[in-house]
């Protein structure tokens, strides 16, 4: 699959997961939690080793956005990361944590946003569709292998 087409799903369920989370009862929080705070983080792992870390390493001296975005996008994943960590130290039942939720949302919403709008489409620009279905399919071999299995 192509690498930003993965990315792209990703987004998606993870928008229908915060959608479903948003609705549910207070005791249905956890469950939707526990299956998609791996999913977020596995989708930052993957597109780090397997996209921007390459990009940067390949493009970076010629594409000055491309070459911030790798340490943007490492200070946006520690702001993620941040509000992961409070939500895990907080009841999933109570309105606190659904603050947390929302923020990380809102801040997830965002960095999305710049995905999109901005950098796919100069990686898009920079490499050819070859280089994107490879690191597509490393990708996809990454994430059955950081996935955890369900029960």
């Amino acid at each position: 699959m192509h690498a930003i087409q993965l990315l792209k799903s990703d987004h998606e369920t993870a928008k229908r997961a915060f959608g479903q989370i948003q609705v549910a009862r207070a005791e249905q929080r956890a469950a939707l939690w526990a299956k998609l705070r791996p999913e977020l983080k596995v989708h930052e792992e993957i597109e780090e080793a397997a996209l921007y870390g390459p990009v940067a390493d390949e493009i970076g001296s010629r594409d000055e956005t491309l070459k911030e975005w790798r340490e943007h996008h490492h200070e946006e994943v520690g702001e993620l990361e941040a509000i992961v960590q409070e939500l895990d130290g907080t009841d999933p039942a109570s309105d606190e944590w659904m603050d947390g939720i929302d923020e990380l949302q809102q801040t997830l919403e965002h960095h999305i946003q710049e995905e999109e709008a901005d950098i796919w489409p100069r990686i898009q620009r920079a490499w050819d569709a070859s280089k994107l279905e490879h690191a597509g399919e490393t990708m996809e071999a990454l994430k059955r292998q950081k996935m955890p299995r369900a029960a």
